[in-house]
């Protein structure tokens, strides 16, 4: 449109141009315009009631007696031609006289540049919008719903598996509560908290709960939303925030993955802005009192990048660790996300509990919800405990693939391959028994044997070593039954190198290098070779023990292949049976 607007007024212009320049010539008649002959003519029939002279351009602005205009051009050379008009009863009228520049010709010359720079600024004026709208809906501020924060309805009931993290934070509630408490012993609540933990594992909700429970405002944003490209930017939202929370409080700010903006500063790539904005947050965070009754809380999975200066007292001073969730604290969460689905009797929340070992809160509700998925799309009333398990096994490779392509002879490789797993793990004493094994294709795996997890924080060298022989089962089986290996022990190759590496360079489990620790950075040539050669002797040791325990129990192996091709899927229940 401004572009249209622009060669209107241009054309406009060259327009005038033409019409103006032959009267000034004085010799060239616009061909289709009025004349100067038809001027006469007219003035010698009586037609002419007034005319306006403009001397300097030799035009004359003529009005006719029947109501018509016309701008018609007059040589230099007559210049009495006023005179036989006012003569002859014309009204006569000059524009101006000499050698002032003519305000006809200022008008037609201006009108057409004014349009252009009306469409230019238009343009710039639309240029510098989009900017704004880069910067965010104000260019300096928060989004405009943060300014209307209200108490969430989140309390700590909705939270479970992290009863620690709900001790520790139910004595901010009492501050924020009762300030009078702590005012009378003169104790001042930490101004910043930190939650750190895996992902999925509760840290937003645990920060609406801390809001909800005490009744107060809850402002919440994220890290990214302070780093912009524009210089200034950042620091002017964190004041915005703050003052917002200052002026409403009691109140709790909550700040999303703050490693976005509170990463050490030596490890910054030249970013001016996220400095500015990172200390403009310390400036605020200073600036804190007790009687502000505002609480920072603060949320990453990476507190390990995140500025020293952050985690100061008087800061994040108070950090508060939430990890996966126990055995115990699984079974809460699924009652939690459970309570409003309509679950059949069959369904025992307990196993379920048991053999979700690792997972996080977030995939804990996502399995619940992926069951009632499938329950609806059969159709039916009720979550039945096969609407579970199936949760549980889109949850971790994904949902079947019926059209997976597959070679002749290659699906009776994935059975020996799977089977190989589980067999090794019945032999292994230490290991975790196979649940459930399918050869049916999921996501990325053409088969895959799911293990009950046992809470664990520590890890023996035995017990490492069988996690070692369980992940080389799948291969071994292949070159004892085909006597070649194939392409699906490629993850597995990469876990089983995983855990040698991390038993010699974090663990300090090797004979050779005794109770050596290094990073792989900072160690000589000669120190790596080292490293390398007793990795590949721990896998060849777990291999070869993998390919000894396969051979003395060749008979379960292929009894349990030949279960696997024939059902596709077996459960614990059907395993036990096969191996018997």
């Amino acid at each position: 449109m401004l572009r249209r607007a622009a060669l209107a007024g241009c054309a406009v212009a060259l327009c005038t141009l033409a019409l103006i320049a032959p009267a000034r010539a004085g010799d060239v008649v616009p061909p289709n315009g009025p004349t100067y002959t038809g001027l006469l003519r007219a003035l010698d029939r009586n037609e002419i009631r007034s005319a306006t002279f403009d001397e300097s351009a030799h035009l004359a602005a003529v009005v006719y007696r029947d109501g018509g205009t016309a701008l018609v051009p007059y040589p230099a050379a007559d210049s009495t031609l006023p005179v036989r008009m006012a003569k002859d009863g014309v009204g006569v009228s000059i524009a101006h006289e000499g050698g002032a520049f003519p305000l006809l010709t200022v008008i037609l010359w201006l009108g057409p540049l004014l349009l252009v720079g009306a469409a230019f600024a238009a343009r710039r004026k639309k240029r510098a919008g989009a900017m704004a709208d880069a910067a965010g809906p104000q260019i300096a501020g928060l989004r405009p719903d943060v300014g209307v924060a209200t108490a969430p309805e989140t309390r700590f009931g909705d939270v479970a598996g992290c009863d620690e993290a709900v001790e520790e934070l139910a004595e901010i509630v009492s501050f924020l509560r009762t300030p009078e408490r702590f005012a009378r012993v003169d104790a001042h609540m930490p101004a910043g908290l930190l939650l750190t933990g895996p992902p999925g594992t509760g840290k937003t909700m645990l920060a609406r709960a801390l809001a909800g429970e005490a009744g107060v405002r809850f402002y919440s944003a994220s890290g990214s939303e302070f780093v912009e490209r524009f210089v200034g930017v950042g620091a002017s939202r964190v004041r915005e925030l703050f003052k917002r929370a200052i002026a409403n409080a009691p109140s709790v700010v909550f700040i999303d993955e703050i490693d976005a903006l509170g990463a050490s500063r030596g490890n910054y790539d030249g970013n001016s802005e996220r400095e500015q904005t990172l200390n403009e947050l310390l400036v605020q965070m200073d600036g804190f009192v007790s009687a502000a009754q505002v609480v920072v809380v603060a949320a990453t999975n990476r507190p390990e990048v995140l500025d020293a200066a952050l985690l100061r007292s008087g800061r994040f001073s108070r950090q508060i660790s939430i990890g996966l969730p126990s055995e115990e604290g699984r079974r809460e969460i699924l009652a939690v996300h459970s309570a409003t689905k309509p679950l059949a009797e069959d369904v025992d929340l307990d196993v379920i509990a048991r053999t979700t070992g690792g997972f996080s809160g977030a995939q804990l509700a996502e399995l619940l919800n992926e069951a009632a998925i499938m329950a609806a799309r059969e159709d039916r009333q009720t979550i039945e405990s096969d609407d579970l398990r199936e949760g549980l096994r889109r949850v971790l490779a994904g949902p079947k693939r019926k059209s997976a392509p597959l070679a002749e002879g290659e699906l009776e490789k994935i059975a020996y391959h799977e089977a190989g797993h589980v067999v090794c793990a019945e032999l292994c004493e230490h290991h975790e028994k196979a649940q459930h094994v399918t050869i049916d294709p999921r996501g990325n795996a053409m088969g895959f044997a799911l293990f009950a997890q046992e809470d664990r924080a520590l890890h023996d060298e035995e017990q490492l070593r069988e996690a070692m022989i369980a992940a080389l089962g799948g291969r071994a089986a292949e070159q004892l039954v085909f006597g070649r290996a194939s392409s699906g022990a490629k993850n597995d190759l990469e876990k089983v190198n995983a855990i040698a590496r991390a038993a010699i360079t974090e663990f300090g489990m090797t004979g050779r290098l005794g109770q050596f620790v290094g990073d792989a950075r900072r160690l000589s040539d000669q120190t790596m070779g080292l490293i390398e050669r007793e990795v590949e002797r721990l896998v060849a040791g777990a291999y070869a023990e993998a390919l000894a325990l396969l051979e003395g129990h060749r008979r379960q192996l292929d009894a349990l292949a030949r279960r696997l091709l024939d059902a596709r899927e077996l459960e614990r229940i059907d395993i036990v049976s096969a191996l018997a």
